[in-house]
């Protein structure tokens, strides 16, 4: 299941994502908002964050102004990844190298054509593994360190974390 989510910003596009995604067969949970009514961005994106951590969903694509304030709010969440994204490329990487379960996605800087596109390359995308999963652990050893849930004494490539 793909969670979907938007600030008052990003409304018209989460609408045309949601049509877009139903299209293609997926199943969506809509975190909001329902209307252009001001609403801050972190109101949506802890939510489908927590979701995502929880196990009740498995990706996620928040949108507002920018695709930054959502993406900061988001990463604020222990164990989840998300990107902002602007191109296909970005997309497809922050996938395959980063492992991101979210994308963000600034309505005033992608327009319709360009937000499908870099959500089904994102979709279609898989973690590759390798390299990457070497980097993934380092950064939950520094998630680790800094948010008070362990002493991150766990070695990471041969050094304490």
């Amino acid at each position: 299941m793909i969670g979907l989510g938007s600030d008052h910003n990003g409304l018209q596009l989460k609408q045309k994502l949601l049509s877009f995604l139903e299209q293609r067969g997926e199943e969506v949970r809509d975190f909001g908002t329902p209307s252009d009514a001001p609403i801050d961005y972190p109101d949506i994106a802890a939510p489908l964050a927590e979701a995502i951590r929880d196990g009740l969903i498995e990706r996620g694509i928040l949108v507002c102004g920018t695709g930054l304030g959502m993406a900061i709010a988001a990463n604020k969440i222990p164990g989840v990844y998300a990107a902002p994204v602007t191109d296909v490329y970005a997309a497809r990487k922050a996938r395959e190298s980063n492992n991101a379960q979210i994308i963000t996605l600034g309505a005033h800087l992608v327009d319709i054509p360009l937000a499908f596109a870099i959500v089904e390359a994102w979709l279609q995308a898989e973690f590759h593994g390798g390299r990457s999963s070497r980097k993934i652990a380092k950064i939950r050893c520094l998630e680790e360190r800094y948010s008070g849930r362990a002493a991150a004494v766990q070695a990471v490539g041969g050094r304490p974390c």
